[in-house]
Order: C-alpha cells, then structure tokens, then sequence
C-alpha cells in the first residue's frame, strides 16, 4: 500500500495528475519491454517481479499524463526499460538502496528517439527482511524521478 501511495505522490509531484488528457492517436505508446538487466546475482523470479514493479509504475504514469497507451506492437512510440543498476549498501542501523534505470524511445520501426534515465535512492532500518520492500521504493521512485524529463521527450518525439 505505500508503494502505491509512493508512485501516486510521485506522479502528482511530477504535474502528470493535472495534464489534460490528448486524443486518442495524439501520443500512442507501447512499453515493449521492462527488464531487469542490472550486474549481479538475482534469480529468474527477483528479475521478472522487478520488471513488472517499473511496468506498473510506468504505465500509471503515462495513464495519469493522458498518454494513449496501447497493446504491443499496435503504438507509434515504443518505449523499453531496463533496470541498470542496484546499490545496497548497509550501516549499523539503516540501509540504503539505489535504483537506476534506463528508458530507450523509439519510433514505430525501431529507430530510437531518446533515452532517459532515472535514479533514486530509499534508505529504511537495517532489517533483511525488508529489503524487497526498499527495491520496490526504489524502483518507483526512479520511475517518478524521470516523469518529467520522460514527458518532454515524448511531447519532442510526437511534434
């Protein structure tokens, strides 16, 4: 339930809640694809739940920006995004964790447009068995850090 709150915070901060909705066709967008590509030792499972943590967040982002988000292969603008980067790092009582991300743009036959990239930082008390939750917050929060930036570059891809 935080994360949820998390990514909706993040969303109005990023004045993504107040956009006016565009017609359908304006700004059509496909996720192709969310992964996580990051350097280190992650089972199959860990990797995938990653991926479908920045999918979600990412598409209640563009939903709440009035993008037109559409079925795969069917979007003028394509949008792949990977999990670069984790960083934990502990301390007597905290510990923190840092999410990169990277967001690659393309246009319908694959040519990419921009890439965007995202990073945030969650520390929390120094518990292991929190630690998934502390990825989690992490990952939405860098998928909210780049909202803005995200945002200008699809309204640049569409214009």
């Amino acid at each position: 339930m935080k994360t949820l709150a998390l990514v909706v915070a993040l969303a109005t901060l990023g004045n993504v809640a107040g956009a006016a909705p565009r017609p359908r066709g304006e700004r059509g967008i496909t996720i192709a694809s969310a992964g996580d590509a990051s350097p280190g030792v992650l089972d199959a499972l860990t990797r995938r739940h990653h991926a479908e943590i920045v999918r979600r967040a990412l598409l209640d982002v563009l939903h709440r920006s009035g993008a037109d988000v559409r079925h795969a292969g069917v979007g003028p603008r394509q949008l792949d995004v990977a999990i670069v980067g984790w960083r934990v790092t502990s301390t007597a009582t905290t510990t923190d964790v840092t999410a990169e991300l990277k967001v690659v743009l393309c246009d319908d036959h694959g040519k990419i447009l921009s890439i965007v990239t995202g990073r945030a930082r969650v520390s929390g008390p120094r518990d292991p068995s929190r630690l998934a939750e502390l990825r989690e917050q992490a990952l939405t929060g860098a998928v909210g850090g780049m909202t803005h930036t995200l945002h200008s570059q699809l309204d640049r891809a569409v214009s």
